[in-house]
């Protein structure tokens, strides 16, 4: 039974145990490690050498040195690369358990005060949410992801989901579109992409063949219905996405292109108190606050309007960055983009990528798709926005650039 592809090689069951428990002699006795890797099986070999060392693994929110310096601060933790993962191992061995109740990993997000806030997932509650995600998708053959397994939602849907199911991950992490289709041709169908947003619209603007596709899954940040349709016309194949967080991991997926409506994953609840919505259940094992405006539509089912914190009004108007975000990448021309608006600010900004796009002309299609009141005021133009390699934009990085591209117009 092949486990993973890697470097247009399969790798059986048998031999990625010799290769966990080879690593696990030689990782050194301490309780944390912080896996680096980048190669999607090195990662996986390492996180399981870790497990049955008793050890846990630290996931910073990047692989930044900073980030992984406060991420590690008061850890008792030692680093492991692709090198000291992929080091070997082939004597045939029994397959090893975990008890449930050991935290496999601690994943950090950045707090209010910039201090990363960890999270501890118990491996019970990483193999619940594997079986899940399974369970509502119904993938099959080989998983392939653009997204680094360090991330929440690399970690369940490329390194968990194929583990606990089994199905095979794909080892590489392509991110040019065709990197992306020479790596599905590497591996078995039926081949499954996990991806984000970010890159689904590379390949989409692309026409990229992506071929033996089965299914997308897209999550880290809000994917557009009409992209989301234009995949499935293009491939073929159904597009789902994931709402989570790394605090709570998955909550509920949905299918973009058919229906606006979540499904809550099998075994998670959501409740009200106080006009505040929470989940708890399955594989989410205390309590997690939800940030998002909601509906509830039944027990089951909810629609999201948003963040609270970015819900915007003007002249007696009211949306949501979320909402004019949308509205910006739907202009033709539009590769990336953001609406911001500063704090007492009367008008909402927006950073573009758009190369060859005038602003008149981006203003006139934006007119098209949202109230004046919202038209961005100041408008800039970038070359690139700062995001992380999840595909995520933090505030502070955010403002660095506006701040940066006001100060080159004053």
């Amino acid at each position: 039974m092949v486990f993973a592809w890697h470097r247009g090689a399969p790798i059986s069951v048998d031999e990625f145990q010799a290769a966990v428990r080879a690593l696990s002699r030689e990782l050194p006795r301490k309780p944390y490690v912080v896996n680096l890797c980048e190669d999607r099986y090195a990662f996986t070999v390492g996180f399981a050498a870790s497990l049955i060392a008793g050890q846990t693994t630290l996931l910073p929110p990047s692989r930044a040195p900073e980030a992984v310096r406060d991420s590690c601060e008061g850890h008792d933790a030692y680093t492991l690369t692709d090198k000291e993962a992929l080091g070997g191992g082939k004597e045939k061995t029994k397959p090893f358990s975990v008890d449930p109740a050991h935290v496999a990993a601690v994943v950090f997000t950045s707090g209010s005060t910039g201090r990363p806030v960890a999270h501890e997932k118990t491996w019970g509650s990483l193999v619940a949410g594997a079986r899940a995600l399974a369970a509502r998708i119904q993938a099959a053959g080989t998983i392939v992801g653009t997204v680094p397994p360090q991330h929440m939602f690399g970690l369940e849907a490329t390194v968990m989901l194929p583990w606990q199911n089994g199905l095979a991950m794909h080892s590489g992490r392509p991110l040019l579109p065709a990197d992306l289709g020479g790596v599905l041709a590497e591996a078995d169908a039926p081949r499954w992409l996990m991806t984000s947003p970010l890159h689904l619209r590379a390949c989409v603007a692309a026409r990229q063949p992506l071929p033996g596709l089965a299914g997308v899954l897209s999550s880290t940040m809000p994917l557009d219905p009409q992209l989301a349709l234009d995949a499935e016309k293009l491939w073929g194949a159904p597009v789902f996405e994931i709402y989570g967080s790394s605090e709570a991991g998955m909550i509920a997926t949905r299918r973009t292109a058919l229906d606006q409506t979540w499904e809550l994953c099998p075994g998670v609840q959501l409740t009200e108190r106080g006009g505040e919505f929470s989940v708890q259940g399955g594989h989410i094992l205390q309590p997690q606050r939800i940030a998002d405006e909601l509906r509830v539509r039944d027990a089951r089912h909810f629609t999201l309007h948003g963040r609270k914190a970015n819900l915007v009004k003007i002249a007696g108007k009211r949306t949501s960055i979320e909402a004019l975000n949308a509205a910006l990448l739907r202009v033709e021309g539009v590769r990336d983009g953001v609406f911001y608006l500063r704090d007492g600010a009367a008008r909402v900004g927006a950073l573009v990528v758009a190369p060859g796009l005038a602003p008149r002309a981006l203003r006139a299609a934006l007119r098209r798709h949202i109230d004046p009141a919202f038209l961005p005021r100041p408008l800039h133009f970038v070359a690139a926005l700062p995001r992380s390699e999840n595909g995520k934009l933090t505030r502070d990085a955010l403002f660095e650039m506006v701040d940066s591209q006001e100060s080159v117009s004053s």
